[in-house]
């Protein structure tokens, strides 16, 4: 089974921390058998705490760790840390704010007022505009006609449906429209209080 680099570099990492510690307890024990006064036995720890030292006696035992800390092969990766690009590594503290933009030239001056000039005049011939009274929408749908040709009846429906009028040449309906010709196929409506503005003509089902 082969390993990748970094199980091989993991499985060194372990190996050194293992000789790391088989070579501290090794020297632990040369140092007990030199100190003076220490007998060479298998049971370093026994003679410590034998009753038959007497009060003064000290002998130096080597004892292995109560706790042995977990290896966490996960603790080992190092995880990369997000740098701001464009960022001076010799300066502290975050990045200045960058230079306000330049002051514009005289042309783009120029330009941005004669822009607003002309929105300022379109707005205002808007508004006079608005200010002209217009002839109300159609909202009579013609629905055809009946009667003799020299005295035929229009007959219209409102917007909604529910309404119908018969309505003679000259007669006016809902106070807006006035009926100016009725055709054969089509009726010519014209406007109260506006004279001077043209017919609106509308055929059968408009």
């Amino acid at each position: 089974m082969s390993l990748s680099p970094r199980e091989r570099r993991l499985l060194g990492l372990l190996g050194l921390l293992a000789a790391a510690l088989a070579l501290r307890w090794l020297f632990g024990l040369a140092g007990d058998a030199r100190a003076p006064g220490a007998a060479v036995t298998a049971a370093p720890r026994a003679a410590a705490t034998s009753p038959r030292f007497g009060r003064g006696t000290r002998a130096r035992a080597q004892t292995l760790p109560e706790r042995i800390a977990e290896l966490r092969l996960e603790d080992l990766v190092i995880a990369p840390r997000d740098l701001e690009v464009g960022r001076d590594p010799f300066r502290f503290g975050p990045a200045p704010p960058p230079p306000p933009p330049p002051p514009p030239s005289a042309e783009e001056l120029e330009r941005r007022r004669r822009e607003a000039e002309e929105a300022r005049r379109r707005a205002e011939a808007a508004a006079r505009e608005a200010l002209i009274p217009r002839p109300p929408e159609v909202t009579l749908v013609y629905l055809g006609s009946f009667g003799p040709a020299d005295r035929k009846v229009a007959v219209f429906s409102a917007g909604d449906g529910e309404k119908l009028y018969n309505a003679l040449a000259g007669d006016v309906l809902e106070g807006k429209f006035i009926v100016d010709r009725i055709g054969l196929e089509s009726v010519d409506l014209k406007f109260v209080g506006f004279p001077d503005e043209p017919a609106k003509r509308l055929a059968i089902g408009g």
